[in-house]
């Protein structure tokens, strides 16, 4: 394998490793504090909402370090041009660098977004617009973010962008709270925060209510995020009930990085790792499973825990 290809072996690894790297650096601040959101005594703002400081910055030396690797091999590449048997290496070294100014560049938009919520507007600071106050009359609807970290997407009346908080932010969970008391019509017209329904808490799996894209459209349905340790699997409300009623015995997760499953023990033949993985559980069980599958279920509830589970997805919203 040529340095290049190297290269863009590294680089596609990079990019899968990174929203790992940052869902668990989320946690882990969370739970020791560091991400709660607090009043700004400079400017009065009840909260702000902002990027944490390491996401900047790993954006920033992932950019210049595939600056750098890119631009070396641009030159070795220009300089080597007729030892080359066709423009492959030019055109992936000059990829690599492409990527790593836009890494650069979203660096720069994630250090400066910011949100300050007063009591009848927010004042917004976009990655790459001029900062502008919104008042809370001139949003027209919250509605989840389609994107990998979650979040919610903030529009006017025409439907055109505020701005976007993903929920690994500071201040993301003040920030909905803040929405729902303040716009509960734009977020009641609209498929918006679901903070009108608590989560589901098990030992070993917590799920709460996430409303999911469905189809070329996007059409927001009723969704679930189910979350055990550094295993998340956004699922569709409407299989989880089939799953739970046993008109089907497995259900997989909406994203495929990694692919989730919730099944029931027999839903694998006996040669499957689904099978192997879930042989010794209960009957009346599920079993979340991720890749590795080898390593056993994420999560499993069974007994009151299920009924429990069953109750709470049964009254979900359709």
């Amino acid at each position: 394998m040529s340095p290049i290809m190297i290269a863009v072996v590294v680089t596609v690894l990079l990019s899968s490793v990174i929203p790992v790297i940052v869902g668990g650096a989320v946690r882990r601040g969370d739970r020791s504090g560091r991400g709660t959101a607090r009043p700004d005594a400079d400017t009065g703002a009840l909260f702000v909402v902002r990027n944490r400081r390491w996401q900047a910055a790993l954006f920033r030396v992932l950019g210049i370090v595939l600056l750098v690797v890119g631009g070396f091999f641009t030159i070795v590449s220009v300089a080597r041009t007729e030892e080359l048997e066709g423009p492959g290496p030019l055109v992936g070294a000059t990829g690599i660098t492409v990527a790593g100014a836009v890494f650069v560049v979203l660096a720069m938009g994630i250090h400066r977004f910011r949100v300050e919520a007063f009591d009848d507007h927010l004042t917004v600071r976009p990655w790459f617009r001029a900062t502008r106050l919104v008042a809370l009359t001139d949003i027209g609807s919250v509605r989840p973010a389609p994107n990998a970290l979650g979040g919610v997407d903030v529009r006017d009346v025409g439907g055109r962008m505020h701005f976007t908080a993903t929920r690994i932010s500071i201040g993301y969970t003040d920030l909905v709270a803040f929405l729902q008391q303040s716009t509960p019509r734009q977020q009641t017209t609209a498929p918006a925060v679901p903070g009108d329904v608590a989560p589901w808490q098990g030992a070993s799996l917590r799920a709460e209510l996430y409303p999911l894209p469905r189809g070329r459209r996007g059409t927001l349905e009723s969704g679930v995020l189910l979350t055990a340790g550094d295993v998340s699997a956004p699922m569709f409300t409407s299989e989880l009930a089939d799953l739970l009623h046993h008109r089907v015995g497995i259900v997989e997760s909406t994203t495929a990085d990694p692919l989730v499953f919730l099944c029931w023990p027999d839903s694998g033949s006996p040669t499957s790792i689904v099978w192997e993985s879930t042989k010794d559980l209960p009957a009346e069980s599920l079993a979340l499973l991720s890749d590795p599958m080898d390593a056993g279920p994420a999560a499993v509830v069974t007994g009151t825990e299920l009924t429990d589970f069953s109750e709470w997805i049964a009254a979900l919203p359709r």
